[in-house]
């Protein structure tokens, strides 16, 4: 699958609505009451507090001119914002796609190329809809918008990119809230009203960005699908709506953006100070810590709590907060004969060094799942790897959002996923200390980038679960390879995420604060090529908690939701988390404007604001 930006950022936002309940009423009596009975006053929900940051109080006026050089050790190779599948695409698209809005670095979100925030106190957001809408959404856009180009930039991109991603030539594109508009309507050029059959808790965010209609109306979709007018050699073309636009690319080595004075920031009015924004790629974190002290950056990014220990000397250059991430591992619940040729989804790992195993899927057994999960020792992680620094995850929601459960922590228990394993039938028959059932072996491959807080990680994992009888191969791939886009590549590529190619897997999520965010990857209607749910899950209980999450603007009713989609997730083991990742960057003192942004929005979200001190 090609994953959208704000699926990737996960920032989608909360549609604002009265939740009050009706009044309790008295029950009716059959005789008089000595005292009347008592009042009851509904309590109003706790409101959400999304558009007060305090951001626009913090911009410093900086000076004009001057490079940044901002360093990452994983290269960008898509340039197209519906499709970023990797953290530094969506830094690089910050950079050069503006939306509708922006998310700040305090939680909350500020109107980019909009006018206003459409809710349903000031009119923009209306539950249920004219003329038998569901809902009805108006959005009002900043007046005199242009692209990069010069070209305007009115209500007919946005309309655009609603037709691009239902385009039935568009493989491989998330198209959940898309499908869900009826219409959409242009009521003037900076007026947008769209037509939604149901309610959709997150209309706000998840429109990504707009497209250049005037642009790419003439490239056939087949052809863009393939990458036509977003390849390397032609982006310096591509009109963008962002702070910065595409200058050149020099594969392994740099991406060169320049300034673009057609986009003007919705605070200062004013366009990017900065000439020249240039992304460095290095070829691992270290080489890139290495860069940061020689000079060569100004900017290291993505950056982990295991690193903090190289940088402890670099004092207030280092910017450590809680991110909205969490490290996991993510088993692959589809079957083996689940596998669906056609589509190249589906089934599990096709790596040589397992698959002698016999023809199974053995994490798609929930015992199986179960038992890897009391097998793992997070506080040994914690101890022997990030020198106790991190906190342990017990769900993929991070403790402080409004909607986060407490839930019991899977302890280490490797006698207890003995049990499980036995009780469903995987049992050593022949003395070897490895289990089998039905003459199926219970290997496995983990995967996961070549990080080596990861390696080692999964090193840990491995000799754990060997103890319960479960033998594993370790498979350490290129995030190209993992995170590789549906379209971009095959049954085979090691570990691909996007064609089942995996047992189990570590990497890391984003864990936003709107609770919508997770159900394309967790539904059973989102597989691959148009959903996120890479891991096959099938489980008619979470699907029920997501819809009520999706489809409701009542935060009762969301937060009771998303208190059940919690408790399943740890019932049934549809993740394996591990602990909740601090946001680690590196910035130079001379970068004025930085500030560290805990969403996924990433440290590149207020660019066009950054300037060189004097």
């Amino acid at each position: 699958m090609r994953k959208p930006l704000m699926a990737l950022l996960s920032t989608t936002a909360i549609v604002f609505a009265a939740c009050g309940g009706a009044a309790s009423q008295a029950p009716t009596a059959t005789t008089t009451p000595t005292e009347p009975p008592p009042v009851i006053t509904p309590q109003p929900v706790e409101q959400v507090q999304l558009f007060n940051s305090e951001y626009p109080n913090l911009v410093e006026a900086g000076t004009d001119g001057g490079t940044i050089v901002f360093g990452d050790w994983q290269e960008a190779n898509q340039f197209n914002p519906f499709y970023a599948g990797q953290v530094t695409e969506a830094n690089v698209a910050s950079t050069a796609w503006a939306s509708l809005l922006v998310a700040t670095q305090d939680y909350k979100y500020l109107p980019d190329l909009a006018a206003e925030i459409p809710t349903t106190e000031n009119g923009g957001v209306k539950v249920p809809g004219v003329g038998g809408d569901a809902m009805t959404i108006t959005w009002k856009l900043r007046a005199g918008l242009k692209w990069s180009d010069g070209q305007p930039l009115t209500c007919d991109d946005f309309k655009y990119a609603w037709e691009w991603v239902l385009d039935p030539k568009n493989v491989g594109v998330v198209t959940s809230g898309y499908e869900d508009i009826t219409a959409f309507d242009c009521v003037s050029d900076t007026e947008i009203e769209q037509h939604w059959k149901a309610v959709y808790s997150s209309y706000l965010t998840f429109q990504v960005a707009p497209l250049p209609r005037h642009y790419l109306g003439s490239i056939p979709m087949a052809d863009q699908v393939a990458g036509a007018g977003f390849r390397p050699d032609e982006i310096a073309k591509l009109p963008v709506s962002g702070a910065f636009k595409f200058g050149s690319v020099t594969p392994g080595q740099d991406l060169r953006m320049v300034r673009n004075d057609n986009y003007t920031s919705s605070i200062t009015g004013k366009p990017a100070h900065l000439d020249t924004l240039i992304f460095k790629w290095y070829t691992d974190a270290d080489a890139m810590i290495a860069g940061y002290r020689g000079g060569e950056i100004d900017v290291a990014t993505d950056l982990q709590d295991s690193d903090l220990v190289k940088v402890a000397d670099l004092g207030d250059q280092v910017s450590a907060i809680p991110a909205l991430l969490y490290e996991f591992w993510r088993p692959n619940w589809s079957a083996f004969d689940a596998a669906d040729e056609t589509l190249a989804i589906g089934g599990c790992s096709r790596n040589p060094a397992v698959i002698d195993r016999g023809a199974s899927c053995p994490v798609s057994d929930p015992a199986v799942r179960a038992a890897i999960s009391t097998a793992i020792d997070k506080n040994a992680i914690n101890e022997r790897l990030l020198g106790n620094s991190v906190q342990l995850a017990n769900t993929n929601i991070l403790p402080g959002l409004w909607y986060f459960a407490e839930e019991p922590s899977a302890s280490f228990d490797p006698e207890k996923s003995k049990a499980t394993l036995e009780a469903a039938g995987w049992v050593d028959t022949d003395g070897d200390g490895i289990r089998e059932k039905n003459g199926i072996r219970l290997k496995i491959e983990l995967c996961t980038t070549t990080r080596q807080v990861r390696v080692d990680t999964l090193a840990l994992g491995a000799a754990w679960l060997k103890d319960v009888g479960i033998e594993t191969v370790v498979n350490a791939v290129s995030p190209a390879d993992i995170f590789a886009d549906y379209n971009e590549s095959t049954r085979d590529t090691p570990c691909a995420l996007a064609h089942s190619n995996f047992d189990i897997a570590e990497h890391a999520f984003s864990s936003s604060f709107d609770p919508n965010s997770g159900y394309a990857t967790y539904h059973s209607s989102q597989f691959e090529p148009n959903g996120g749910n890479d891991a096959g899950i099938k489980n008619a209980d979470l699907d029920k908690a997501l819809d009520d999450v999706k489809n409701n603007v009542d935060f009762a009713v969301i937060r009771d939701a998303m208190k059940t989609f919690q408790d399943i997730y740890v019932r049934d083991t549809i993740e394996i988390p591990l602990y909740y990742r601090k946001n680690v960057d590196l910035h130079s003192p001379k970068l004025g404007n930085f500030y560290a942004n805990p969403t996924s929005a990433g440290p590149t979200w207020n660019a066009v604001d950054w300037y060189v001190k004097g």
